[in-house]
């Protein structure tokens, strides 16, 4: 095939479709990887017929599951798919917890373990030129990264508390990962959407009802949250950034703080013994 695809996970959600259609519009050839393939297929028909471009491919992926992960790039490598962009878009934050099925808590090992799994399995079919773009947080300033980082527990578990520590643990893997592969000619972004109006802010209590009212009125819409990560996906005019953290059309460096801190160090050594567990 020889093609230059993006790859958007999550391409089913509220943010993830609006990048999907997005990219379709500019009559660029999209891979959406989605876990639900049954409830991804008419999202895809819609933006085929609504851009007028059918070079939408959908393909199974769940990332808490490092064996799909496996299986999805091996179906690219297979197809012979080159990659132009990855928009490592799909997340989750859990109301309880719960563990994936290779045994991590759900938020850290969908979120971080296994976005970095898929990141790190594609980057041999990328090029100078490619680019990769995780999705961060604003939660990532209430996330706190200690020994204890892989190894929550029901006792333990608060949503936020997991989600923002996932959040801050990928923006800090996206500060390294820009450096350790700098020298290829690849990018290396994050993009935070801000607050968008999606399931996934919906507590599922007594206070569902107040929030759509009071405050869904002021938050972005999916296709506002998706302008950072498409405009560091796509735009021309940010071929050469590396390292920084995407707002809609403005961007800034990754703080220091979280390139070079202990925790930094420790979380990154900590993560490539896993990763390598992953691959033995």
């Amino acid at each position: 095939m020889n093609k230059d695809y993006y790859i958007v996970t999550g391409a089913n959600g509220s943010i993830g479709q609006a990048i999907t259609e997005a990219l379709a519009a500019q009559n660029l050839p999209v891979v959406m990887g989605c876990r639900n393939i049954a409830k991804s297929q008419p999202i895809r028909q819609r933006i085929i017929e609504k851009t007028g471009n059918s070079d939408i491919l959908l393909l199974p992926l769940d990332l808490a599951s490092f064996q799909s992960i496996s299986h999805f790039c091996k179906q690219l490598a297979e197809t012979g798919i080159s990659i132009k962009a990855l928009v490592n878009n799909a997340g989750v934050m859990c109301k309880d917890f719960g563990k994936t099925v290779d045994g991590f808590e759900t938020s850290i090992g969908v979120n971080y373990i296994g976005t970095i799994f898929l990141t790190e399995s594609l980057i041999p079919l990328m090029h100078p030129g490619s680019r990769i773009v995780m999705t961060t947080s604003l939660t990532r300033y209430i996330g706190k990264i200690d020994s204890s980082f892989f190894s929550d527990s029901p006792r333990t578990y608060k949503r936020f508390k997991a989600y923002g520590k996932s959040k801050l643990a990928l923006t800090m893997y996206t500060a390294h990962l820009s450096t350790k592969i700098r020298d290829k000619g690849i990018s290396v972004n994050a993009a935070d959407p801000g607050i968008v109006d999606s399931d996934m802010i919906t507590m599922h209590s007594w206070v569902d009802p107040l929030a759509n009212f009071f405050f869904r009125p002021f938050i972005s819409s999916p296709r506002k949250g998706a302008i950072g990560a498409i405009y560091a996906a796509s735009a021309p005019d940010t071929d050469n950034i590396t390292g920084e953290i995407f707002t809609k059309h403005r961007h800034t460096p990754i703080p220091a703080k979280w390139r070079k801190s202990r925790q930094a160090l420790w979380l990154q050594n900590e993560t490539e013994k896993i990763i390598a567990g992953i691959r033995s």
